[in-house]
């Protein structure tokens, strides 16, 4: 990307910059002063420590200050000269995770801002699904090169605890930049985290005509741009809004959020959403890999295998198998 697509891009993403600026950043080695983040130290504290260390074997006799300095012209954040001290003489190592900018990262952002716990108390991923939890550890490994162990909580659910200050650090708008780099990745970890598949079966209850796919969120600026890389895929979902309310689910009432609900109708965009993105998570991955697989038959023939693997259980469609069974009183 050359100097005036990099300034349109920050634009596009909320940041006015100059055009001399970015040159003076992109070519001369210049940089604001500003103190490093957690997300900076994940990714440039590992590269500056071996550089560090490096400078100093091959010039023994430059100090630490002029090592910094050497350090800093070369990478894009400016690292203290009392850190570079103690690391030349053995007192300390960066304690940061090693983040490395790759397809996984894509992965995780849209995990973040899906299901991932962003306050400061809360740690690491919570889902119900196992595979998905699973998967998301293994793009973090990738990402990081640290696995975090996806364990039960007792409840029904599956955790991570890694403590990833530098991932909650991306929502505060450096998300988007992530998910522009890793467009198709970033719709991945997203529907992974809010998405659904289902069938559009007639008011008879006889014949399967079609499928959808919806993805859900609450945040109007995830919306916004999940809805632009849907459409650059040539997928161009069809947006309803959900606003505040207290509405009834399965018989209980329950307190909502505004939301917002993309769309994908039809069994031509079903299968170009499965070709492109899909789902990693079991339950949503088998029932579209069946949708997919009876779309040519007859709409008759199409709900006859369906309901033989699924059925209809307080108004959502589940896999067959024995029923729940009630508590006796």
């Amino acid at each position: 990307m050359g100097v005036q697509r990099v300034w349109r891009a920050l634009r596009e993403l909320g940041f006015e910059v100059s055009v001399n600026t970015l040159r003076h950043w992109l070519y001369h080695g210049k940089k604001p002063r500003f103190k490093p983040t957690p997300l900076e130290r994940s990714l440039f504290y590992h590269k500056a420590y071996e550089m560090a260390l490096e400078a100093k074997r091959r010039h023994p006799d430059w100090g630490y200050k002029r090592i910094a300095t050497y350090v800093s012209r070369r990478l894009p954040i400016r690292v203290p000269q009392t850190t570079v001290l103690c690391w030349l003489r053995g007192l300390s190592k960066p304690n940061a995770t090693p983040v490395r900018p790759c397809p996984a990262l894509g992965y995780l952002v849209g995990v973040l801002v899906g299901d991932y716990r962003r306050s400061r108390v809360s740690k690491g991923l919570r889902v119900k699904d196992r595979e998905f939890a699973e998967h998301y550890a293994r793009m973090y490994e990738e990402a990081t090169g640290v696995r975090p162990e996806v364990r039960p909580d007792g409840s029904g659910f599956y955790c991570t605890y890694e403590n990833a200050a530098w991932l909650k650090e991306l929502w505060r708008g450096l998300w988007k930049v992530v998910a522009l780099a890793y467009p198709t990745e970033f719709l991945r970890g997203l529907y992974d985290s809010e998405g659904c598949v289902s069938p559009e079966i007639d008011r008879k209850h006889t014949t399967l005509k079609s499928a959808e796919v919806t993805l859900t969120v609450g945040d109007e600026e995830v919306k916004e741009l999940a809805k632009t890389l849907l459409t650059k895929l040539g997928l161009e979902p069809v947006e309803e809004y959900e606003p505040p309310g207290v509405r009834v689910v399965r018989g209980r009432e329950y307190e909502f959020n505004e939301c917002w609900v993309l769309y994908l109708y039809g069994w031509n965009k079903l299968e170009l959403f499965a070709r492109l993105i899909g789902f990693r998570e079991g339950k949503r991955k088998r029932r579209l890999e069946l949708l997919l697989r009876i779309r040519h038959l007859p709409p008759r023939e199409r709900y006859k295998i369906w309901t033989k693997h699924y059925e209809k259980r307080n108004g959502r469609w589940v896999e067959r198998g024995p029923k729940p069974r009630r508590a006796l009183i």
